[in-house]
């Protein structure tokens, strides 16, 4: 090849392809130095942390990417004097380059909002969000950019990934059908994170009756905390699919029933009035609405009174 090419045109070929690499080198260095410039003005709207990661991220990122487009130019400026099984070689070494750079670029991304993100579900006490679900949704990411990454590069090397795709395709229907009720939990999770009818601290009441405190919400189950300071753990597909009582929302006032019996003969109005000031006395009822008393009915043995009065949170009702 060398014999039908000049020694003039292939010492051109060389300079200028050593040029294209110099010149690479000099705008990623350049682009680094213009994107620590505007970092003032570029972050003032996103939060401090996040826009200066997020800069080193794009700043590393281009600047991995031009010299890498560099390289590229620079070969193919080689390419007649380069053996077609080198230029081959080296073509396809950078052309994997360039995607181990962008999936490697999108993994820190991705891992850099879910720190953030992550942060704030913390400091909204939401601390199950970010230890079971977005670990597990870091994964996913991670696990479809190789997946693809993989069959960019076994295209571009002209292989036939048909094959892979039903292969993988197959497999993971048959773990999707071995856990099966694994992922019905999950799934019922994300609607319990998304939709909220309960957090962690709520009073709730269960279908079957049961009223607990919500002790923690779980990737595959919710853990409610009863008044005898035993744990029920309910999967979150049942829950998602009964019908619970949030006694804490929308504020955490609840009524209190306490039920009295008292002897024939009693003066209902005394003992009305006598229920009533005892609740107004007590430092925990409300005023308003103001404690009520009535006569609910005439037992076997004595006259049965219902009191009904409210109390500020619903943790003080025992």
């Amino acid at each position: 090849m060398w014999e039908t090419i000049s020694k003039d045109q292939i010492l051109r070929d060389i300079v200028t392809s050593v040029a294209i690499v110099i010149v690479s080198f000099l705008v990623a260095k350049i682009v680094g130095v213009l994107i620590s410039a505007f970092r003032g003005k570029i972050i003032q709207r996103a939060p401090i942390e996040l826009g200066n990661r997020m800069l080193e991220l794009l700043a590393r990122f281009g600047r991995r990417l031009i010299v890498i487009i560099g390289l590229y130019l620079a070969v193919h400026q080689l390419s007649r004097i380069l053996s077609p099984s080198i230029f081959r070689v080296v073509d396809g070494a950078l052309y994997i380059a360039v995607v181990f750079i962008i999936v490697l670029f999108i993994i820190d991304l991705t891992n850099t909002l879910m720190r953030w993100y992550s942060q704030r579900l913390e400091e909204k006490n939401q601390v199950f969000v970010s230890r079971e679900f977005l670990p597990l949704f870091d994964k996913i990411v991670k696990i479809a950019l190789i997946f693809i990454a993989a069959i960019f590069i076994l295209k571009h090397f002209n292989q036939d990934v048909g094959s892979l795709i039903v292969s993988l395709g197959v497999g993971s229907l048959a773990i999707a059908l071995a856990a099966q009720s694994t992922l019905a939990n999950m799934i019922a999770g994300f609607t319990i994170l998304i939709d909220r009818p309960f957090r962690v601290g709520d009073r709730i009441m269960l279908a079957s009756g049961e009223i607990g405190d919500v002790y923690e919400i779980g990737m595959r189950s919710t853990k409610v905390l009863t008044f005898d300071n035993t744990l029920i753990i309910v999967p979150n597909a049942e829950i998602v699919k009964e019908k619970v009582t949030n006694l804490s929302y929308p504020d955490p006032k609840i009524r209190v029933v306490v039920e009295v019996g008292v002897a024939y003969g009693s003066d209902v109005e005394l003992v009305k009035k006598l229920l009533q000031e005892a609740a107004q006395s007590h430092p925990k009822v409300l005023d308003d609405p103001p404690p009520a008393a009535y006569l609910i009915n005439f037992g076997d043995s004595s006259l049965d009174f219902r009191l009904i009065c409210r109390i500020a949170n619903f943790m003080e009702q025992w």
